[in-house]
């Protein structure tokens, strides 16, 4: 969630590359438009391009329904400028702070029907990384998180970030794949997913 940022996800970019693993980045379009070159590395190199929504400012997304979609699909024309793909739709969303809770949850519960009378599907995570739960977190942070908040699920759905200032993200993110590999996980993206 939240990237493309150059200090974080071009590093996530080149880890995932090594390690052969495709992701799902859940795009946020004004950095789509601000870094429309990692984006189209993102797309180029197999990943799954979601829409997160436009602004990430909570009281602008969550103002009605019809301003959730209307966010989506600023991201989604953001990812089709930024990858030349004109016809590109994720059809995929992730709310941010996710679908369910909070203040806005009654208008989100609104939004949901409207995304998918629109063929959008949102999708939350199941499992945390931990990077987003507190300043500063450190690498053993996020592998406790993970590892508890993964534990005795058969899929998983990691919430992780790649803004500018989620740096341990992408320092931690190797260890995170050597220790699902080992759990025997395999790593998807939602290309093979919604299949």
């Amino acid at each position: 969630d939240d990237g493309p940022s150059k200090s974080v996800t071009i590093p996530i970019l080149d880890i995932l590359k090594q390690n052969n693993v495709k992701a799902t980045f859940f795009v946020l379009g004004s950095n789509a438009e601000r870094y429309p070159e990692i984006v189209k590395r993102e797309f180029d190199e197999g990943h799954y391009l979601a829409s997160h929504g436009y602004s990430h400012v909570y009281s602008q997304i969550y103002a009605s329904p019809q301003s959730v979609l209307d966010e989506y699909n600023k991201s989604v024309t953001a990812i089709r400028n930024a990858i030349g793909e004109p016809e590109y739709n994720s059809h995929l969303f992730r709310f941010p702070g996710g679908s369910n809770g909070g203040k806005y949850n009654d208008l989100k519960q609104g939004a949901k029907q409207l995304l998918s009378d629109n063929d959008i599907l949102s999708v939350d995570w199941n499992s945390l990384s931990g990077d987003a739960e507190k300043q500063n977190p450190t690498p053993e942070y996020l592998m406790e998180r993970m590892k508890s908040t993964s534990q005795d699920k058969s899929s998983l759905v990691i919430l992780m970030h790649d803004a500018q200032a989620k740096k341990v993200t992408a320092d931690t993110l190797p260890e995170i794949i050597s220790y699902l590999k080992e759990q025997g996980y395999e790593f998807k993206s939602f290309y093979d997913i919604i299949k």
